[in-house]
Order: structure tokens, then sequence, then C-alpha cells
């Protein structure tokens, strides 16, 4: 389990899969219904741009905090980026390049 607060992610090698596969844990009490979407995109997005790196199909789990919702939601995606890309480093793979000052 890899942890950056506000989030965890969990990684699950599974070699039944064709592909990677993403999953959320995300409480209704982490801000409102609109944030708590667009924490599910922000996620969805770096998983998608990120997937081919991982070496091989793999199950990622994310868990948000409930405090989640204090950061902005740049902070959020910067946070999520360093999970990934050190799920990357960790399979000996070489991570998409970081886009700067997207937000």
């Amino acid at each position: 389990m890899l942890r950056k607060f506000p989030l965890s992610m969990r990684t699950l090698q599974a070699d039944d899969l064709l592909e990677s596969r993403i999953g959320f844990v995300i409480r209704k009490r982490t801000g409102n219904a609109p944030l708590r979407n667009a924490m599910r995109r922000i996620l969805r997005e770096l998983f998608n741009k990120h997937s081919d790196s991982f070496g091989r199909p793999v199950w990622v789990v994310f868990d948000v905090s409930d405090k989640a919702g204090e950061d902005t939601r740049a902070v959020f995606r910067t946070k999520a980026e360093a999970l990934l890309v050190s799920l990357c480093q960790s399979t000996g793979h070489t991570p998409a390049p970081v886009a700067r000052g997207v937000a």
C-alpha cells in the first residue's frame, strides 16, 4: 500500500486480467457530490495516462480520506500523480512525463 495523504493506493497483481483496472473508495463525508465526481475523474485520467507503464495488468484501488475535500483539485492531482509515478517506478518501468502547470 502506498500513501500520500489524503490518498492511499492499493495494488493487486492479477494474472487473469488482460488490462489494468481501477477502483475507488470515496465516502459521502468527502465533500459534496460534484467534488467526489471530480476526484474520480482526476484519478481515472491519471490512471489511464500511466496504466501502460505498469508492466503487466494490475488492479489499482484508491482510498480517498474524508479530509481530501480540504485540498484544492490541483493539490489532489499532484498527490495522485506522485502515487502513480511511484507505482511505475516500483515495477521498474518509466512513467509517462508529468505535465506541469496544468490545474
